[in-house]
């Protein structure tokens, strides 16, 4: 067993000092206290240990929180954990969340500068009053054709209406059924 300090195992692990720290106060490294009261990690079964203990967002439903373990003198205790079993990112990992969303917040905004991107309540809005447009001028054909053609009588006219008032269901009952 090859005992190294936090430092040693951050180095080791390729992050900071910090995420050690949380790591072990977190339980998801367990340690072993010299006679001087440091915290020294058994440096064979670190990898391992942080990589199967540390839990990323999308699989905290599906891992337990260990228990931090803590060996004094031969004795063998387990910490008091937090009250929460929900998985706390350190704050590398946190700030790393974070500059990564402002980023994407800037990209949507610079493309809606652009023209890129339209708010979607203009687009509904506008497709609004193109439908009310046209079914407003569908509406108004057979008035239109009525005034071209005199000869129209009441029944063809009345044949005409119904027609394209059926047209006129049978779309709105098909957009309904695709929303």
């Amino acid at each position: 067993m090859a005992l190294i300090t936090q430092a040693e195992a951050a180095r080791i692990l390729g992050v900071k000092s910090p995420t050690i720290h949380s790591a072990v106060k977190a339980g998801r490294i367990s340690y072993i206290k010299d006679d001087k009261g440091r915290k020294l990690i058994d440096g064979s079964t670190l990898l391992d240990e942080y990589s199967r203990n540390t839990q990323t967002r999308k699989n905290t439903a599906h891992r337990s929180t260990p228990q931090p373990r803590q060996v004094e003198e031969g004795k063998e205790s387990v910490a008091r954990m937090s009250r929460t079993v929900e998985y706390i990112p350190d704050y590398d990992e946190s700030r790393a969340r974070t500059e990564h969303l402002k980023a994407e917040l800037l990209e949507l905004d610079r493309k809606q500068k652009e023209g890129l991107l339209v708010p979607a309540a203009d687009v509904q809005s506008k497709w609004l009053d193109i439908i009310t447009l046209s079914r407003t001028k569908i509406l108004g054909i057979p008035s239109k054709a009525k005034q071209r053609i005199p000869d129209l009588d009441a029944t063809a006219m009345s044949a005409l209406e119904d027609l394209i008032r059926e047209t006129l269901e049978d779309l709105a009952a098909e957009g309904g059924e695709e929303v």
